[in-house]
Order: C-alpha cells, then sequence, then structure tokens
C-alpha cells in the first residue's frame, strides 16, 4: 500500500504598505485568498498562506515623520492592525511576514546576492523619474512639465 502525499498549494496576498490602516480595499483582496485556502484545504490539499506588511518606502517613512514618530516604532503599530485582521475577519493564514523581520532581511540580501552573482543586477543609467505616488518609472513623454500628471507634487 503506498501513502499518498497530499498536493502543496501556496498562497500570498500582496504586502501592503503601513502608511494607513486596513481598508474595506485590502479586506476583500485577504477575504478571497483565505475562501481559496480553505477551499483547497477542503480538497486535502496541504495549504500555505501567507500574509503580512511591506514596512519600507518613502511613504511609510513620510508618515511616521508625519505622525512625529521614530520609524520602527510606527511600522510595528500598523503591522499590528493588519495582524488583527486574522481574528477580525477569521482568516486562517498561517505566516504574518514583516519586511522588517530579521529572517526575512537575511532572505532578501541573500535573493539579492544570488541575482547580483548571476549577473541579474548591473548599474545603468535610465531616462526615466520615479514617481512616488504611483510607485512607477515615469518617462519624459508620461509627465507633464517634468512631473507625474497623477501626482504633481509628490517627489
Amino acid at each position: 500500500m503506498s501513502i499518498v502525499k497530499p498536493k502543496k498549494f501556496y498562497i500570498t496576498t500582496t504586502l501592503p504598505y503601513v502608511n494607513a490602516a486596513p481598508h474595506i480595499g485590502f479586506a476583500l483582496e485577504i477575504i478571497q485568498a483565505d475562501s481559496v485556502a480553505r477551499y483547497k484545504r477542503l480538497l486535502g490539499e496541504d495549504v500555505f498562506f501567507n500574509f503580512g506588511t511591506d514596512e519600507h518606502g518613502i511613504k511609510v517613512y513620510r508618515k511616521a515623520l508625519e505622525e512625529g514618530k521614530d520609524t520602527q516604532k510606527y511600522v510595528d503599530e500598523y503591522a499590528a492592525k493588519f495582524n488583527d485582521l486574522k481574528k477580525a475577519l477569521n482568516l486562517s493564514y498561517n505566516s504574518f511576514v514583516r519586511t522588517t523581520d530579521a529572517h526575512h532581511i537575511r532572505a532578501a540580501q541573500e535573493f539579492w546576492r544570488k541575482c547580483f552573482c548571476r549577473g541579474d543586477i548591473y548599474k545603468k543609467k535610465y531616462k526615466t523619474k520615479y514617481c512616488v505616488g504611483c510607485e512607477a518609472e515615469k518617462t519624459e513623454s508620461e509627465m507633464e512639465r517634468g512631473c507625474c500628471p497623477l501626482h504633481p507634487n509628490l517627489k
């Protein structure tokens, strides 16, 4: 008699920035992911459901300054609000990862190192500008008077 191992299934959500409290749009995303995870478990699959917060970036730093808080203290408070969704929404995720967690930092550094060693990361001059509001690179043709038309006051 052979033992059949359950099929493995991994699901994750985006990692929202902690520059604002959780909102209904994000709740929809995590509830949908939770529904899929629960469905796969009912099918007998070995499910790993990941969720967490992105605690880096200029928007997060600026919100911490705006609130007059140390950046790490600020992200700790907001990460807790997102992790509280587990109870509030009866979520079934296995892991809550924070991009400021030591294990995440080590993994990101190792990933970066491997990519660099393979030649996947290199220096180059670009002719685009970064829009903090859009969180995207913009070419000259996408800008008006050197600024993003959607976020002209953000730099």
